[in-house]
């Protein structure tokens, strides 16, 4: 086990230290982060369309006939955040600034109901759902495949 000398304390093993590094920054992390709240009242069939980057989205399911949008941006001011509704869906997009928007990424909670579909567009992005109950049929994933022409 890998231990290092605190003044303070005897011996701390090195993977306390750096949890604790993590849990700090974390909190420095969070305290800088803007957060919104935006509640569409929606019909079946609903679409909710996501364009983001550097996003990471957890997806609940829920019965009420709305879809709730809990952001909270890192960074935000290297961040263009906009949400819309119109008759087919909700549309959330967040861009990245050029110059500072690579510093910035965003967390969102999504609560949609279970009739609603989902349409993601992400450079690069992480999806989680949550509590799923039933059949989830994901589509092969849409881009552009590399091409090289070897001779």
């Amino acid at each position: 086990m890998n231990t290092k000398r605190s003044s303070t304390q005897s011996l701390l093993p090195v993977d306390s230290i750096d949890w604790l590094m993590d849990e700090v920054k974390q909190q420095h992390t969070l305290s800088t982060g803007r957060t919104h709240l935006r509640v569409f009242k929606v019909e079946h069939p609903v679409t909710v369309f996501v364009r983001a980057s550097r996003c990471r989205i957890n997806i609940q399911y829920h019965e009420l006939e709305q879809v709730e949008l809990h952001a909270r941006l890192y960074n935000a001011f290297g961040l263009r955040f906009v949400t819309e509704q119109d008759d087919a869906g909700v549309y959330v997009i967040v861009k990245r600034r050029r110059l500072l928007g690579w510093i910035s990424r965003a967390d969102f909670l999504l609560r949609v109901p279970h009739f609603a579909n989902l349409a993601f567009n992400l450079s690069p992005g992480t999806i989680k759902l949550d509590e799923v109950n039933g059949i989830i049929q994901l589509p092969p994933v849409l881009q552009e495949a590399p091409v090289s022409i070897q001779r």
